[in-house]
């Protein structure tokens, strides 16, 4: 089960590159906003035909179909963020900085869902920051 996990994880990294990269190309000449409009457009055609073909209805608690519409607003205005940094930027700087998003939940984690962090966890935190830093240098 890992292995399929990992597996995913590795065709997200892939798909997220692309992503930035395609990003910073359209900022060239679209304006930020237009540009994540018309990535969103794509994304909903895609996920769209994806849960038509799946045939999954949207069941689940109220609090977490609430979560899910408060992800989408969190990603949405940090696309938003993240097209507007790319247009006046470098696409290695802000890509790089914008990917330590990852220290917000394991900071979340361990103050509000009683996550564990090891040494070994916040040396390569830190050292993610560490290596962001100096590529933004």
């Amino acid at each position: 089960m890992a292995s399929t996990a990992i597996l995913f994880a590795l065709g997200a990294l892939v798909l997220y590159g692309g992503w930035a990269v395609a990003a910073g190309v359209a900022t060239r000449s679209l304006s930020p906003i237009n540009a994540v409009l018309l990535s969103y457009v794509a994304s909903l055609v895609i996920v769209g035909s994806y849960v038509l073909a799946s045939r999954q209805p949207i069941s689940g608690s109220r609090m977490d179909v609430g979560f899910a519409l408060l992800s989408g607003g969190f990603l949405a205005v940090a696309t938003i963020s993240f097209y507007t940094g790319l247009n006046h930027g470098n696409m290695a700087i802000v890509s790089a900085i914008a990917a330590l998003y990852f220290i917000i939940p394991a900071v979340v984690g361990v103050l509000y869902f009683d996550a564990q962090l090891s040494t070994t966890n916040v040396a390569g935190l830190g050292l993610a920051v560490v290596a962001v830093a100096l590529v933004a240098s």
